[in-house]
């Protein structure tokens, strides 16, 4: 999904064993959505499993629970 912006509710949207991946214009946003990932994970008690993409510009974790 092409995004501008990824943030908590886009990770909190996720179901388990569902993989969000997101196509981001700059590494800017890739570093934001990858801190609200892990605001999540450490405040909501998500699990993630980041997957790794061969596109400089995309994110993707997969929850795990």
């Amino acid at each position: 999904m092409i995004k501008q912006k990824v943030g908590r509710n886009d990770w909190k949207s996720l179901k388990v064993g569902e993989t969000g991946v997101f196509t981001l214009p700059d590494e800017r946003a890739i570093e934001s959505a990858r801190v609200a990932a892990m605001d999540v994970k450490k405040y909501e008690h998500y699990e993630f499993e980041r997957i790794k993409v061969a596109e400089p510009l995309t994110i993707a974790y997969k929850r795990i629970k």
